[in-house]
């Protein structure tokens, strides 16, 4: 009977299907829940005690019970086997389902025990401010995040109080009892309404609660989700066009685009064609990702962005994202450190007895478009335009060149006025040259092998 009921009321809660992540993190909020809701019981109950003792007696020293005390000492104990249970691993929910209804059976004994120790009718006793403990009491169980749970203590609270008020009003007989809440506030009679008044407000308040723990919970369920959606798409995309995706007010959809000064970076393996001759498939892979791995943290070290990976090719983009006043400056340093890394990559493979390739780079500048291509099942964020295709034309150049890294003169030009940037490698510059698929000459300035 209690299973089905326990079943019925988490029903009340499960509006939507979640993911596994978000019951797991749900879980691990409920566990560090019982720690918060002990440890707020404790002080509770010690404010209640140190109030117990500085108060004034209002009722005989041989009263036959010390309702509070005796009360407060139980809820202690209560508290402390449930967080041994806890600590245990041994609290199912039947366990705490008894723990919460022993709570609140406990908190209305003390209610009829003050009858006994205050010797006085139940109707008076249930005046006592204790009323209030029992919204605590269903409050503290809002911390598990988990409505079954303040469901299950308004109920109960709700049951209790209903008991206690027919008790007093049957045991008040027609003389204790009046229709007039003036009479009922300044006497012992009892006011079936105000009674009727105090069930209604723990129920609507335990309704309140569990709607907004439920409504919570599918706010943690949606939070949790977009959170892995996020993380799936920085997988695959850039982290910044992957925050642009997750935080824009508009739907991505094909066409949406933007003009953008910024410079684009074509990386790429030399002498890959050959070594892949002569590599199964797993050590293809393991070169390809060497290599990623060897370039792509320089780029975002730099300021630039992954656009895509192409097999052995890397393209790259610097102020294309996000408009940048820095853009040149942040690509000539990246070639740097790129060549640098390619150098110890390099070393570090042949000394392992791995063929030791080299990366051969081409960076241009100029106005392009960033924006979102492809149908509507399949979109993709990408740079277009004449500079993109001339740093992919400068990166097959390098051969012509004999060189590590190609870019236009003017970006160091540009460069020198952005951010004062100095050349930190030797460079060249090389006038006029003619670059395939390029009609006019360009001024290059070049990193030698």
């Amino acid at each position: 009977m209690i299973k089905r009921l326990l079943a019925r009321m988490r029903s009340l809660g499960a509006h939507m299907p979640q993911p596994p992540r978000v019951l797991e993190e749900i879980a691990r909020s409920q566990r560090e829940s019982e720690v918060w809701v002990g440890a707020a019981q404790i002080v509770v109950i010690a404010l209640a005690a140190l109030a117990y003792v500085i108060a004034p007696r209002g009722f005989s020293l041989d009263a036959p019970i010390a309702a509070l005390p005796l009360g407060l000492v139980t809820l202690a104990l209560l508290i402390a086997l449930r967080g041994w249970y806890a600590y245990s691993r041994q609290l199912t929910p039947l366990v705490l389902a008894a723990s919460v209804i022993a709570e609140m059976t406990v908190l209305f004994g003390m209610l009829w025990g003050f009858t006994s120790q205050y010797e006085t009718t139940l109707s008076i006793a249930l005046k006592n401010s204790l009323y209030a403990a029992i919204f605590v009491l269903i409050a503290l169980r809002a911390l598990r995040f988990e409505p079954i749970w303040v469901w299950l203590s308004g109920l109960a609270a709700a049951l209790g109080w209903s008991v206690l008020a027919g008790a007093a009003w049957l045991a008040a007989g027609p003389g204790g009892r009046t229709w007039d809440a003036v009479v009922a506030a300044s006497t012992g009679r009892i006011h079936a309404g105000d009674e009727a008044v105090r069930v209604g407000a723990i129920l609507l308040v335990t309704a309140l609660l569990a709607t907004a723990l439920v409504r919570a919970r599918q706010t943690l369920a949606r939070a949790v989700q977009a959170s892995q959606s996020a993380d799936a798409l920085s997988r695959f995309f850039d982290s910044e066009v992957a925050d642009q995706i997750t935080t824009t007010d508009l739907a991505p959809m094909a066409g949406q685009s933007m003009m953008r000064e910024a410079a684009i970076m074509f990386t790429d393996l030399r002498g890959f064609t050959k070594a892949s001759a002569t590599l199964s498939p797993a050590e293809l892979i393991a070169l390809i990702g060497d290599y990623q791995n060897a370039v792509v943290p320089v780029v975002r070290a730099h300021g630039g962005n992954i656009d895509k990976f192409m097999g052995d090719g890397i393209l790259a983009s610097f102020g294309a994202v996000r408009a940048s006043t820095t853009y040149a400056a942040d690509a000539l340093r990246c070639i740097e450190a790129i060549l640098q890394a390619s150098r110890a990559w390099a070393q570090t493979r042949a000394q392992h007895g791995l063929p030791a390739l080299g990366i051969g780079i081409g960076v241009a500048h100029g106005p392009l478009v960033f924006g979102i291509i492809g149908v509507e099942q399949r979109l993709e964020y990408t740079v277009i335009g004449e500079t993109v295709n001339l740093a992919a034309k400068l990166e097959k150049h390098n051969k012509a060149e004999a060189a590590a890294a190609c870019a236009t003169a003017s970006l160091i030009e540009l460069a020198k006025l952005q951010d004062a940037y100095a050349a930190q490698l030797p460079c060249e510059l090389r006038l006029r040259r003619s670059v395939s698929g390029v009609t006019e000459p360009i001024d290059l300035a070049v990193w030698p092998t």
